[in-house]
């Protein structure tokens, strides 16, 4: 599926406020601190292997694909939020009804789409199974992940007053020391969102 438009998890204000609770403003730089949120938003992803704004989009399998499935279950390599349409390799489309989304008690998101009789998954020479539906974790950010983001964006941007060999820089209150690579307090919020594979749950 090609790369969705990039999702905001954390507005520009969040970070400005997150910065400067007093309203301080002092001199930001507008570019920095966004830019300093889409790589956080990156590195997010990175980790958790998995985008929190759902997507509309469709999503193709190949017969080369077919080692993903197993009997009438099609696990899926990104999670579906929700499913619009589905058709089959040989070009039939499968009534959404007809199709269990699953974890069936635990989602959204999704990542095994299983098949109701009397439906099974097949392809001809050069087709592809065609998934089109809302991609991603879920509609909205949670606001773990809102909250991650805004941390994680408001490290980065500090991170420009040392430089990349260095751990301790400075601020208002004095020294701080700065760990090499994501923080602890960020990975904790974003543990309980890591898919363990990125592909298969």
């Amino acid at each position: 599926m090609p790369e969705p438009p990039f999702a905001r998890y954390a507005g520009l204000q969040a970070l400005i406020d997150y910065l400067s609770p007093s309203g301080a403003l002092g001199s930001y730089n507008d570019g920095l601190l966004q830019d300093s949120l889409d790589e956080a938003e990156s590195a997010i992803n990175d980790y958790t292997r998995r985008q929190f704004a759902g997507t509309a989009g469709t999503t193709y399998y190949n017969r080369f694909s077919q080692r993903l499935v197993r009997g009438q279950a099609l696990y899926l390599q990104e999670d579906i939020h929700t499913l619009v349409s589905l058709t089959n390799g040989d070009t039939t489309v499968i009534p959404v009804g007809s199709v269990w989304l699953e974890p069936r008690n635990g989602g959204p998101p999704y990542r095994l789409l299983r098949l109701k009789s009397p439906y099974v998954y097949v392809w001809n020479t050069d087709s592809d199974v065609i998934i089109a539906g809302t991609f991603g974790f879920s509609t909205v950010p949670p606001a773990a992940i809102s909250r991650a983001t805004v941390e994680l964006a408001a490290y980065l941007y500090r991170a420009k007053d040392f430089s990349p060999t260095q751990t301790a820089g400075m601020d208002a209150a004095g020294e701080v020391i700065y760990p090499k690579g994501m923080p602890d307090f960020i990975l904790d919020k974003l543990k309980p969102y890591r898919s363990r594979s990125g592909g298969v749950i």
